[in-house]
C-alpha cells in the first residue's frame, strides 16, 4: 500500500491574484461556519434544563459551563478573528495575506513537545494541587495503586465490607459480597500509571503522554507533507496551543492515553509495511483496552474502509481478524476478573454476572436521543471548538472542505463517528476540561488543519500572521485563562481532602446529598490503609455508624462547611447540617464514639 496521497490539491504553476483571492475567500467561508458553529452552539447549551433521565445535575453542567466559561471565550474568538482580517473575504492583503512563517526542525519539534510536557505538570502541581478531582480520576489512581501492588484487586477487609457502599462504591466493579474492589474501567490506563509511577512521579504520566502525542503527530504529519515543514509547524502549533491537550494532560483521566495510542496507530498504519500494520494492531490491542471499550475501534473503522476503497483486500482481512480477537479479549476481561474474585460457581459470582459483561452495560447506556440529547451535543462542540488552538476550527473546516484525498476522509469521518455515537450513548459528560470524550481524536482535528493550510499554502493564501497570532492568544491566554477555570471548581475539594489529611480521628463521615457532586470528596486508598477513612453519609444509618463504636474517633464534615462548592454551582449554601448527619452524630455519640472536630 502506498503509505499516503499528497495532502492537498494544488493549482499548477505559480498562485496568481486570482488564485490567493479565492483561497482567502474560501478561509473567510470557513472561519464565517466556525462562527456559526459557536453560536449554534451557544444557543444549544443555553436551552438545557435538568432532567431526571441524567443523574444529579450532570445535564445542567453544560450549561453552566457554557453560560460562565465557554461563551465569553467564544466571543473572544470571534473578536480575534476580525482582528486578523478572517471574516474579511476578498482581497488577499491584510492581516492573513502574510505568505511565510518560521518552520520548525526536529530540535524544535522536540523542544515544543518538551514545553508541553513542562506546562501540563507544572499546571498540575503547582495550580491544580497535584488532586484527582473527578471520579474517573479517582479510579484510574484507585486501581494504579493496585496494579502497582501486583494485584488484580483489592481485597476488601471482612471488618469494612458492611462499609463497602459509604466508602464509595461509585464505578467499582459489582462484587456482591463486597469482598473485593477494583474499578469497572478496562486496566491499560491505570496499567501506564502503575508502570510508570514506579519510575516517575504519578504527576508526570500523563504530562508525558500529551508530549509523546505531539512527537507523533510531528511524524505522521511528515509523512503527510514530507515538504512542508511549515505545514508541519502549524499542525504541531494545533495541538500545544490546544487548552484541552495541556489540561487533561494533567488529570488522570484516559483520554491522554486514547490520544498518544491512537496517534501511535496511525503512525504505523501510515507506514504500510507489514510491520507498519502489525504494530497497529498490537497498539489496537491496548487502546481498546484503555478503559472504554468505544473510542478506539471507533478511529480506526474509517482507515478500514479506506482499505475497502483502496481493494486492498488482503490487508483488511488480517485488520478484520485482529480486532475480531481484540474484542474477544476485553469482552472477556470482566468476566474473568469476576472469576479470579469469585472461583467457581458461588452465589458472589452468580449475582453479579448480569453486571459485569461490556455489551450489558453498553445497552444499558442505550436511549433514544431527543432534545436535551441534541442541547448537550450543541454544548458539547462549543466547549471542544472554545478549548482548542483559536485557529484549528477555520482550519480544520478548510481542510474538510478541500482535501483531494482518502486520508483526510478517513480523519473526518472518524471525528462524525464519534459525535453520533456519543450522541446515543453518552450526550452528557459530565466535568470535564474541554470536550473529553472526543479527546482522542484532537489529533485527526490538527491534520484536518493540515490540510486547511497546505490548500492555503499551495495558493500563495496560508495566514502566516494570523498563524502567530493565534497561537500567542492560545499560548498565553487561553491556556492561562482555562487553568484558572479548572482551579475555581478543584479547589475546594482539595482543600476539604487537605482538611481530612490534618483531622486526627478515625473516621470523617461527608454529609452527602446536600452538596452538587458531594460524593467527590469520599475518597479512600484501595488498601483502605488512609486514615482517616472518608465515609459517605448519605449511605449511613445510625445503627450503621453505631456498629463502629465503641472506641472509634469520627469527625462530621456537615454540607456547610463547602459553601464554596454549592456557590460555584449555584445551589444555595447550607446554613447547618442536615437533620439525617445530626442523627448519625447523636448515634455515633451513643454509641461510645469519641466525636472530634473536622479540621479547619
Amino acid at each position: 500500500m502506498a503509505a499516503v496521497q499528497q495532502g492537498s490539491e494544488a493549482p499548477a504553476g505559480a498562485p496568481g491574484a486570482a488564485d490567493r483571492r479565492a483561497a482567502t475567500g474560501a478561509l473567510s467561508a470557513a472561519t464565517r461556519t466556525a462562527v456559526l458553529l459557536l453560536a449554534v452552539g451557544a444557543l444549544g447549551a443555553l436551552l438545557i434544563y435538568p432532567d431526571p433521565r441524567y443523574p444529579g445535575n450532570m445535564l445542567f453542567l453544560t450549561r453552566l459551563f457554557a453560560r460562565r466559561e465557554d461563551i465569553p471565550v467564544a466571543i473572544g474568538l470571534v473578536a480575534l478573528f476580525v482582528l486578523c482580517g478572517l471574516l474579511r473575504a476578498g482581497t488577499g492583503t491584510g492581516v492573513i495575506a502574510e505568505r511565510r512563517l518560521p518552520a520548525l526542525g526536529g530540535a524544535g519539534a522536540l523542544m515544543l513537545a518538551g514545553g508541553l510536557v513542562l506546562t501540563a505538570w507544572l499546571i498540575r502541581t503547582r495550580v491544580l494541587f497535584d488532586y484527582d478531582f473527578t471520579r474517573d480520576e479517582q479510579m484510574a489512581s484507585f486501581d494504579a495503586a493496585i496494579y502497582a501492588a501486583g494485584h488484580l484487586f483489592a481485597s476488601v477487609p471482612p471488618a469494612l465490607r458492611a462499609l463497602y457502599t459509604p466508602l464509595n462504591d461509585l464505578f467499582l466493579f459489582p462484587v456482591s459480597d463486597h469482598s473485593a474492589a477494583v474499578s469497572n474501567y478496562l486496566p491499560v490506563n491505570a496499567l501506564i500509571r502503575a508502570g510508570l509511577g514506579k519510575l516517575m512521579p504519578l504527576a508526570l504520566v500523563s504530562p508525558l503522554l500529551a508530549g509523546l502525542s505531539a512527537v507523533l503527530l510531528w511524524r505522521i504529519a511528515g509523512r503527510i507533507w514530507p515538504g512542508e515543514r511549515d505545514t508541519q509547524t502549524v499542525v504541531l502549533l494545533c495541538l500545544v496551543g490546544s487548552s484541552q491537550v495541556v489540561l487533561i494532560g494533567t488529570a488522570a483521566f484516559a483520554m491522554t492515553a486514547h490520544l498518544a495510542f491512537n496517534l501511535l496507530w496511525l503512525a504505523c498504519f501510515l507506514r504500510g509495511t507489514r510491520g507498519g500494520h502489525a504494530g497497529a494492531m498490537v497498539t489496537g490491542l491496548f487502546a481498546t483496552g484503555i478503559h472504554q471499550p468505544l473510542f478506539h475501534p471507533l478511529f480506526v473503522l474509517p482507515f478500514l474502509d479506506l482499505l475497502r476503497r483502496r481493494r486492498e483486500w488482503r490487508t483488511l482481512a488480517c485488520y478484520l481478524l485482529a480486532y475480531a480477537a481484540i474484542a474477544l479479549v476485553w469482552l472477556a476481561w470482566p468476566h474473568w476478573v469476576m472469576a479470579q474474585i469469585a472461583p467457581g460457581p458461588g452465589p458472589g459470582a452468580l449475582a453479579a454476572a448480569g453486571q459485569v459483561g461490556l455489551i450489558e452495560r453498553l445497552a444499558g447506556l442505550l436511549v433514544l436521543p431527543g432534545l436535551d440529547s441534541l442541547w448537550a451535543m450543541a454544548g458539547n462542540v462549543l466547549r471542544f471548538i472554545t478549548w482548542q488552538h483559536a485557529l484549528l476550527v477555520p482550519l480544520a473546516l478548510l481542510g474538510l472542505r478541500h482535501a483531494a484525498d482518502d486520508l483526510a476522509r478517513a480523519l473526518a469521518a472518524g471525528v462524525v463517528l464519534l459525535l453520533v455515537a456519543v450522541a446515543v450513548l453518552m450526550p452528557v459528560q459530565g466535568h470535564g476540561w474541554g470536550y473529553r470524550y472526543l479527546h482522542g481524536l484532537i489529533g485527526n482535528c490538527c491534520l484536518l488543519g493540515g490540510y486547511g493550510w497546505s490548500w492555503l499554502r499551495a495558493r500563495g493564501a496560508a495566514p502566516a500572521r494570523a498563524m502567530a497570532i493565534g497561537t500567542t492568544i492560545s499560548v498565553l491566554v487561553l491556556v492561562p485563562l482555562h487553568a484558572a477555570m479548572v482551579r475555581a471548581f478543584v479547589a475546594p475539594f482539595a482543600e476539604a481532602r487537605a482538611a481530612v489529611a490534618r483531622t486526627d480521628a478515625d473516621f470523617v463521615v461527608f454529609e452527602t446529598g446536600r452538596i452538587p457532586f458531594d460524593s467527590n470528596f469520599v475518597i479512600n486508598r484501595p488498601d483502605f490503609a488512609n486514615r482517616p477513612l472518608t465515609l459517605a453519609s448519605s449511605a449511613l444509618t445510625p445503627a450503621g455508624i453505631a456498629a463502629l463504636c465503641p472506641g472509634r474517633t469520627i469527625a462530621f464534615a456537615d454540607a456547610s462547611r463547602f459553601a464554596a462548592v454549592s456557590r460555584f454551582y449555584e445551589d444555595p449554601p447550607a446554613a447547618g447540617p442536615g437533620q439525617a448527619l445530626v442523627a448519625l452524630r447523636d448515634a455515633a455519640a451513643n454509641a461510645g464514639c469519641r466525636i472530634v472536630p473536622f479540621a479547619r
